[in-house]
């Protein structure tokens, strides 16, 4: 026969693979400044048809038991979570790990200007590697995203996290989770205002839906 210690321990162990911590990856609703590189500018804010998007997704979650919302302290984001925390009473949490990808000389620079810059076209087929002029790594970004993960996980288990952040930022929590080089980023869409869902457990994490529209909790 299994001694009580043991049997507790199995038990406790058991009640750990089971208990189910939900992220809520968020991209903010569409901006003001669609043609150029936002990067982390200020004062870049949600256009009304961005407004309208994180209303309709906010809409879609009403039913959800929200236990904590953190955001990129840039304006598009925490603009966002402010829509979705109405009517909730959760106080929204800046966090700079949330945040843009610096773009470092980019920033504020027009798309179509940097169609013809060969480290842009370098930054979208190898991202792994390519070094933003006085900017960021892709691979930085995805060690502070999966960093603060790792960390929300350890301090709220068994709640509902909703994370506010950006197109970059999340697409890197995505690969690192189903396993893929940062460098297939071209096979992963996440657009504005929407949803992409992990369920953490003690020693698994799932992944839910990618680049949802609305929230179902057939989901969870």
């Amino acid at each position: 026969m299994l001694s009580k210690e043991i049997e507790r321990s199995i038990c406790e162990h058991r009640i750990e693979i089971i208990v189910k911590t939900d992220i809520l990856l968020i991209r903010h609703g569409n901006i003001d400044m669609a043609q150029r590189v936002p990067g982390r500018l200020p004062d870049v804010h949600l256009s009304p048809e961005g407004v309208e998007q994180m209303k309709k997704l906010s809409e879609s979650l009403a039913d959800v038991k929200i236990d904590a919302i953190y955001a990129s302290p840039l304006d598009r984001t925490v603009e966002s979570a402010n829509i979705i925390a109405q009517n909730r009473s959760i106080e929204i949490q800046k966090c700079d790990p949330l945040v843009e990808i610096n773009f470092g000389n980019w920033t504020g620079k027009k798309f179509a200007d940097l169609e013809s810059d060969p480290e842009w076209k370098q930054f979208h087929s190898y991202r792994n590697g390519t070094i933003i002029p006085d900017g960021e790594l892709m691979v930085e970004v995805e060690a502070r995203m999966v960093k603060l993960i790792e960390e929300l996980f350890r301090k709220h288990q068994g709640k509902t996290l909703v994370l506010v952040s950006h197109n970059d930022p999340i697409k890197s929590v995505i690969a690192h989770y189903l396993g893929i080089s940062l460098d297939m980023f071209h096979r992963i869409t996440i657009t504005t205002a929407s949803i992409s869902i992990l369920s953490m457990y003690h020693d698994l994490v799932e992944i839910r839906g990618i680049n949802l529209k609305k929230f179902s909790k057939t989901r969870f």
